[in-house]
């Protein structure tokens, strides 16, 4: 973090909650790498996108799903975080009791409807990959779990040959079946059979992906998977980018595509320093207004981009924040998008502290497991942000008092005390103090009511020492503010403080 508190008081506020809260603030953001990876009050409504269906209620009558599915896909996602895992769950039970013509029409008319989940998920792609996964996050899949898999996607193929969904779904497997085999480890030590089966999967991914392209059904899914294929066999950049220009020349507002050539850009793929940065920005420009800046948002907070990890790039927090909104606007309220923007607000500690906290406190406790992995991970992360937003608040109320005359003049007379104090703790050997900000809220008769301090050095730790000791005294150090519970700010440096020091220093 930025800053730490060395002391935050109201009457009778223990210092030791004051440092149990400093090293919680300390290490924040320091955990392992996470696996996966602005700001007003938007009302909790559904909004509608007049090219898409964005639905937490669909009618699945019409594909002959039974109540006891439909149930499980109909979770709101406006208010349970765990409305997309009840439907990934849902859909791949269908897979296994063999409901081919019911995947098949829930497919084609979460395809021809381009129909979304509230926050702008396609179902489309959530339904392929529920179905291609054998297992569900985080659970490891045995080879057992994968020949299960495969056999089912090959019956649904064999059942129903012209169905381009199943043929994408056994391509989708075959590429995950593929990672399988390479690992997660570093390239440099998958042994030759790893490699071998690797380049075998994702051979017989694209062979089946080829296959599909003949029959009369399009998919938008095809060209995501299709990317892997081509991440996998290491196409040139010219023909990878070719096959993103045709994906998105096909179908727009898919913005996977997006995501998967922003990760294979990466340097840990290969890809050099600031492509990542370089190609979402062009990509969002390339459609411009709202839609671009959803396009943005939706890219950085993909798990496969942004992770906390040192290799995550440097993308705009300002137009991630723009195009949260954007999102929120058009397709209503998300809670995975307020996870996930949450999570990129602690991570990259924006300037603007309120919005993260304003994030966690419409969280809740719907917390998501693929977004933190570890709940206590949310926890010390929503603790951190309410902390600072709290001083983000007390900051603005401070800024604005000295906006105005009288808060002027207070200010000049404040500093007179204020300074002398600290005289009494500086010392020329504290060169290294730097700049630190003081927050003071002063009552209506001059007497402390609260005080921030953003450092940690032994200037600030006196200082604070000091005032804390002059509330408990009930003393009234200060002249009257212009009103009661007035916040006064003061940013203290060593170029003021060292005058200080050097009267207070013995003489020889």
């Amino acid at each position: 973090m930025a800053d730490f508190l060395v002391g935050c008081f109201k009457s009778g506020s223990p210092l030791k909650t004051i440092v149990t809260a400093m090293l919680l603030l300390s290490v924040v953001g320091l955990a392992s790498c996470h696996r996966n990876r602005a700001w007003q009050n938007i009302p909790v409504t559904q909004h509608s996108n007049p090219t898409s269906s964005t639905s937490s209620n669909t009618n699945y009558s019409a594909c002959k799903i039974g109540e006891e599915d439909a149930a499980g896909m109909n979770g709101d996602l406006r208010t349970d975080v765990h409305a997309v895992l009840d439907y990934s769950t849902t859909v791949a039970r269908m897979l296994k009791e063999e409901k081919f013509e019911e995947l098949d029409c829930l497919a084609d008319h979460s395809r021809s409807t381009e129909e979304r989940f509230p926050g702008g998920m396609w179902k489309l792609h959530e339904l392929y990959k529920s179905v291609s996964s054998p297992v569900p996050y985080p659970r490891h899949a045995t080879q057992e779990d994968w020949d299960a898999l495969l056999q089912r996607l090959q019956d649904w193929v064999t059942a129903r040959p012209k169905s381009v969904a199943a043929r994408i779904a056994l391509a989708s497997a075959y590429i995950g079946y593929a990672a399988d085999a390479r690992g997660d480890d570093d390239a440099n030590t998958v042994s030759q059979s790893g490699w071998k089966l690797f380049r075998e999967r994702t051979a017989e991914a694209k062979r089946i992906l080829e296959e599909s392209s003949s029959l009369p059904t399009k998919c938008p899914e095809w060209y995501v998977i299709m990317q892997q294929v081509a991440q996998n066999e290491g196409w040139s950049e010219a023909k990878t980018r070719g096959l993103y220009d045709q994906a998105i020349q096909f179908e727009p507002g898919y913005y996977y595509y997006a995501r998967v050539l922003a990760s294979n850009l990466l340097p840990k793929w290969g890809g050099e320093p600031g492509a990542t940065e370089k190609f979402v920005q062009q990509a969002a420009d390339r459609i411009g207004g709202e839609q671009g800046d959803i396009l943005y948002f939706q890219v950085a907070s993909a798990n496969s981009v942004m992770c906390a990890c040192e290799s995550d790039p440097h993308l705009s927090l300002a137009r991630i924040e723009r195009g949260f909104e954007a999102s929120e606007k058009l397709y209503g309220v998300s809670m995975l998008n307020l996870n996930r923007i949450a999570f990129l607000a602690a991570l990259s500690r924006l300037s603007d502290e309120l919005f993260a906290d304003k994030a966690f406190a419409r969280i809740g406790d719907q917390w998501d497991e693929e977004t933190w992995t570890m709940e206590n991970d949310f926890e010390l992360a929503k603790t951190a942000a309410s902390f600072l937003g709290e001083r983000e608040a007390l900051v603005q109320a401070a800024d604005a008092n000295m906006k105005t005359p009288e808060g002027l003049r207070y200010k000049v007379s404040f500093e007179k005390p204020y300074k002398e104090l600290a005289k009494q703790c500086v010392r020329l050997s504290d060169s290294d103090v730097g700049t630190f900000m003081t927050l003071t809220r002063v009552g209506a008769n001059g007497m402390i009511d609260d005080v921030r301090i953003a450092s940690t050095s032994g200037v600030a730790v006196c200082l604070y020492e000091k005032l804390r000791a002059l509330q408990q005294e009930k003393a009234m150090p200060f002249p009257r503010p212009p009103k009661p519970a007035y916040w006064v700010r003061l940013d203290l440096g060593w170029a003021e403080l060292a005058p200080l020091a050097a009267k207070s220093a013995p003489s020889k």
